[in-house]
Order: structure tokens, then sequence, then C-alpha cells
């Protein structure tokens, strides 16, 4: 299915089409959309499945905020990277044991933590100078390459590389999941 399709597949699920939203996680799982945003935030293989799993419920759930203004690939990228995020938040906070049983509320508990982690991302992007803000944003968000970013911006290659990485850093300062990076 080319992307067009995708495209006019998650439009009609955003509209409220069920049989369209169950063909659409199908093809997101089978593409393993998802994984390339997990990928960029963790390491861990089995971490990068439980975020494109709940990369799949979280597009379950908000299928209907799609708009179809941004490329739908690029909104599931979006949604992944912030799952991974989550997946590595609950994984770095101390004394949380891993083999919990679920609690009565639980699914109400993760929705709010997603929504708490798009807001705490939010917030850590408007941290970012302007110029480290910009680069990231043409990078994860358009999924422009490289070269691109750099022509758009005037810049070298190379100080654009800089600038995504230490933008990367810093957010994971920002949202306290890497340590205090020097000025």
């Amino acid at each position: 299915m080319p992307h067009e399709d995708l495209q006019e597949l998650a439009v009609r699920a955003a509209s409220g089409s069920r049989r369209d939203l169950q063909e659409l996680l199908h093809e997101i799982h089978v593409r393993r959309l998802a994984h390339g945003g997990a990928r960029r935030v963790l390491a861990d293989a089995a971490d990068v499945e439980d975020a494109a799993q709940e990369t799949l419920i979280a597009v379950a759930r908000g299928i209907h905020t799609f708009e179809g203004r941004s490329r739908f690939t690029s909104w599931v990228h979006r949604i992944a990277i912030n799952a991974a995020l989550e997946v590595l938040r609950r994984k770095s906070r101390a004394g949380s044991p891993t083999d919990e049983p679920p609690e009565p509320g639980g699914t109400l508990r993760r929705m709010s933590s997603v929504a708490a982690t798009r807001i705490d991302v939010e917030n850590a992007l408007r941290r970012l100078p302007d110029e480290y803000r910009e680069a990231l944003r043409l990078r994860e968000f358009d999924q422009r390459p490289y070269e691109e970013i750099a022509d758009l911006l005037h810049l070298p290659i190379g100080t654009v590389r800089s600038r995504i990485s230490r933008a990367r850093r810093l957010i994971g300062v920002y949202l306290g999941l890497a340590p205090d990076m020097p000025e």
C-alpha cells in the first residue's frame, strides 16, 4: 500500500470507520512504522517492541485527532517517540517494581501518564534554544534528511548534526532522563 493510500486510510479511520482503523493498525504493525521513532529513544529491542505496542494503542485511542494536515507517518512517528519516552521513564524510575500486577484503573493512569509525557516533551521542546529546536523539528517531526536541513538552515551538515545531537541530549536532561550537561 503506497503512502498516499495509507494517508487516505488514516483519514477514513479518523472519521470513525472501525474497519479502516483495524486495517490501519494492521499496516502500522506490518510495516513496523512505530519502530523507527521508538529506536530513536530506546536501545533495547524488547523496549522498542513495548513502545511499538503502546503506539498502536495510542493510535487506536487518538485516531479521531488526526486531521490529515500532516503526513500520517509523521504523526505515528511522534506518537512512537512519546511512547518510547514513556517506556524509558518507567524504566528509569528508581524502586519501581517491574513485575507489578496491573491495578484497577491502570489504563486511566497510563493514559494520563501518556498525556503528562506529551506535555513534558512539549515543554522540553519549548525550552530548547531556537537553533536547536528548529534543527530537531526538521529532523524528528518533518523527517528531513540532514543534507536538506543543512540547505534549509544554510549551515554546514556537521553543524546540523551537532545541533540535533545536542537538542536530543538537552531533551533528555529536561525530562530527567539524562544527567545535566555542562553549558
